[in-house]
């Protein structure tokens, strides 16, 4: 007979085991998508017609000039390969990713600097987003017929179909007289702007996921006799909210990578100083010391969230 303290121990050693695994498969995952990302950048540049590769490499400005010399010799000896070779070992053995001509600064600066603000408007956005499907939700649960509204299902319709760079433009049409100025604001008062659009975009999908949740509750027979039978509106939020709740949490996640994307014309559109506009920025300008780092980290958090949701989906199907 095996004794209970065996089990536990072998449980647990099972778990880490499984955890460890899916870790291992997402950074993984994560360093294949920044290097075939940045070697992608690489490839594009040097099989464009105007090649910005090869007249970028000989004014690539690194902090020592024998990194600069070296990148230009690794390209005159083995082409773009060669080059982002070069590049990568550069930047992993000195912390040393260039200079942005475009912004004027070392791309690692950038990368930090734009990178705070854009987590900033990120965790306001999921803040915001937290409130406004709880706040749906609940009231989806106190209220049977707006379930089954039609009205709302239209008005909820039409806001799915309206992606986030749009939401943005509407901002900046309707309200743009009182938006803070982006070339003399600080990044703290173009967060909130930035956090609701990302918000609205997240929360449209989430909120049908509940609505439809909710109105397959409230057409159980069970539902109506509780309505029949008098329950008042706190009885029917505690009996139907952890439901309609529970049908949010998937499409959450699902939804993820693809909110992460759009971040990136959401900060366009508003001049925001976050990475997602440094991306667009320097792809228009064919700024490639920046362009290759920011599309080796956007590559890199996106397929990371890809496979975080695809376990954890994975996890949840299986419980």
């Amino acid at each position: 007979m095996v004794e209970s303290g065996g089990l536990d121990e072998e449980l647990r050693g099972a778990v880490a085991r499984r955890v460890v695994r899916r870790c291992a498969i997402i950074c993984g995952g994560m360093l294949l998508a920044v290097l075939a990302a940045g070697a992608g950048v690489f490839a594009l540049a040097a099989a464009s017609p105007t090649n910005p590769l090869a007249h970028t490499v000989g004014s690539w400005e690194f902090a020592s000039e024998q990194a600069r010399a070296d990148l230009e010799a690794a390209y005159h000896s083995g082409g773009w390969l060669s080059a982002w070779w070069q590049w990568l070992i550069t930047a992993v053995t000195t912390g040393d990713l260039g200079y942005s001509r475009i912004l004027h600064a070392p791309v690692a600066e950038i990368v930090a600097s734009r990178g705070l603000n854009t987590i900033a408007a990120s965790v306001c956005a999921a803040a915001i987003t937290v409130i406004v499907v709880g706040a749906v939700a609940i009231a989806l649960a106190r209220f049977p017929g707006l379930a089954q509204s039609s009205s709302a299902s239209g008005v909820l319709g039409a806001w799915l179909a309206v992606p986030s760079f749009l939401i943005a433009l509407i901002i900046v049409v309707v309200w743009g007289a009182s938006l803070p100025n982006p070339a003399t604001s600080a990044p703290i008062t173009l967060t909130p702007g930035v956090a609701i659009t990302i918000a609205l975009a997240w929360a449209a999908p989430l909120i049908a996921a509940a609505r439809s949740a909710a109105a397959e509750v409230w057409s159980t027979p069970w539902a109506r006799a509780l309505i029949g039978r008098g329950f008042g509106h706190s009885a029917r939020i505690r009996t139907v909210l952890p439901t309609v709740l529970g049908a949010v949490r998937s499409p959450a996640l699902v939804y993820l990578p693809t909110i992460v994307l759009g971040e990136a014309a959401v900060e366009a559109v508003l001049a925001y100083p976050g990475l997602g506009n440094a991306l667009v920025q320097a792809a228009a300008g064919a700024d490639l010391p920046l362009l290759a780092t920011v599309t080796s980290i956007a590559a890199g958090m996106t397929t990371g969230l890809v496979l975080l949701v695809h376990t954890a989906t994975a996890r949840g199907d299986r419980s």
